[in-house]
């Protein structure tokens, strides 16, 4: 991992001229955001997409997120359209970190100390609490509340009633969303604060809740019914996950194993793409550090093919490879 990310900070240094040395953690963080300028035709591939609800205006419902390390710290970047509506409310990420967590809040969960809590519990302070079950196989351990005057991450008893206090908090994530306009923010922990290493896989669901509690239909993770609002029940079927050993974001509303079968048999070795067990037409799309698509393939295939792709050397590309019902990203240096 410490090679790879050395490769990106070269790739920086080449293209911004005024870089001269790496100084901290928040430095690195501040130079990788600002390469990576979202937009429709300039999105590395492939980020964590919400749920497309706009019930708040989509301000959550049609983002994404991209998520990226800095050897122990966890790093994510987010893209929060706001033509359709204020960032008012407060995004709550509840994360499964493999320990034991909670499958479900009810009634038993209702920390009112302040909005944040009120916002992760799902309070019934001010008569919108509502029940929120998680996943199958998907235990909350951890949540992060986001808003435009602070972000922190607390820590979620496993067992017991949470009552007023009773949700722990750990530490602030680092949040530059200061502004309810603000489109694009970030945040970062260590992975030790959530008992993980970067290695391993980091599961979360997420909710758009207002700071009386009032839940909003918008998040990530799949489950959320259109028009959901106030009080409603929330039951999740999907989760997004990630690590630093896979590009981008998995998406899941089945058993893991099932998903896997959805990745195409594709590898890239010198300067061809393999692919194999694949009858169909196949899009290849090659992506840069900053997002930008430098070429695209379109091609059938009639069980294997070796396709010949001109990359550039020593720059870390994306291959994006689709068929009509399976995909592979494949992240190269090439030498």
């Amino acid at each position: 991992m410490q090679k790879f990310f050395r490769k990106i900070l070269q790739q920086l240094r080449s293209q911004v001229n005024f870089i001269t040395r790496r100084k901290s953690n928040i430095t690195i963080l501040a130079l990788l955001t600002s390469c990576f300028v979202f937009s429709q035709n300039r999105i590395p591939p492939p980020p964590c997409y919400a749920n497309d609800n706009t019930g708040a205006g989509g301000v959550i419902g049609n983002g994404h997120f991209l998520h990226f390390d800095d050897e122990d710290f966890l790093n994510l970047h987010f893209y929060s359209p706001t033509d359709g509506g204020n960032f008012d409310a407060v995004l709550v990420i509840y994360m499964d970190t493999g320990g034991p967590g909670r499958t479900i809040l009810d009634q038993t969960v209702d920390d009112s100390d302040d909005p944040y809590r009120i916002a992760i519990t799902n309070s019934n302070a001010f008569g919108f609490g509502s029940t929120v079950t998680f996943p199958d196989g998907f235990e909350a351990s951890y949540a992060i509340a986001i808003d435009s005057n602070s972000g922190g991450l607390y820590a979620i008893p496993s067992t017991g009633n949470i009552g007023n206090g009773d949700l722990n908090y750990i530490t602030s994530v680092n949040s530059t969303l200061t502004s309810n306009t603000q489109s694009h923010f970030d945040i970062s922990i260590l992975y030790s604060d959530i008992g993980i290493s970067p290695q391993d896989e980091l599961l979360i669901v997420a909710m758009y809740v207002g700071h009386d509690g009032y839940t909003f239909d918008e998040g990530y993770g799949d489950g959320i019914w259109p028009g959901t609002q106030g009080a409603d029940a929330v039951f999740f079927s999907g989760f997004r996950a990630f690590s630093s050993d896979q590009v981008g974001c998995r998406t899941t509303a089945l058993s893991i194993d099932e998903n896997d079968g959805n990745i195409i048999d594709a590898t890239f070795v010198n300067n061809r793409l393999q692919i194999n067990g694949v009858n169909d037409e196949v899009t290849i799309n090659v992506y840069d550090l900053l997002g930008r698509n430098v070429s695209k393939i379109t091609q059938q295939i009639s069980g294997y093919a070796k396709i010949p792709i001109e990359l550039l050397k020593d720059q870390l590309q994306f291959i994006v490879v689709e068929s009509s019902n399976k995909k592979k990203v494949i992240k190269v240096i090439p030498h």
